[in-house]
């Protein structure tokens, strides 16, 4: 059997080309080891960049999702206070009815003196 020639992961002198620069070494290992250094600093950048950005979209999923609740629950409560005023609508029309015409004349009465105590509010401060 023959024995292949493997080179070892670290020594990548064998299967990296030089592009025919010299070396300050006979067999260049320290322009290769450098090359291999720059990648393995370049690769640590984009790894954390990586993370950063990893961070970022799982907490920008994080609020969209407290959103959706907290607008689901706000949907839920204007949908109550809806129901209520309509309730509370309802038989304010049904007194009217009952009541005639009188009614209106306390809410424009009432709005008279809301609007004075506003203006007398209003110039002596």
């Amino acid at each position: 059997m023959s024995q292949r020639f493997r080179p070892s992961l670290r020594d990548r002198s064998t299967i990296l080309p030089l592009s025919g620069r010299p070396s300050p070494e006979p067999s260049g290992y320290r322009y290769v080891d450098n090359l291999e250094g720059q990648n393995d600093e370049a690769l640590e950048g984009l790894s954390a960049k990586v993370q950063l950005l990893k961070n970022l979209t799982v907490g920008i999923g994080n609020e969209v999702r407290e959103s959706t609740i907290q607008l689901s629950q706000m949907n839920d409560a204007f949908a109550e206070t809806s129901g209520i005023l309509s309730g509370t609508f309802r038989r304010m029309n049904t007194m009217a009815a009952r009541q005639g015409c009188r009614w209106l004349w306390y809410i424009v009465f009432l709005v008279i003196v809301f609007w004075f105590f506003l203006v007398v509010w209003w110039f002596r401060r």
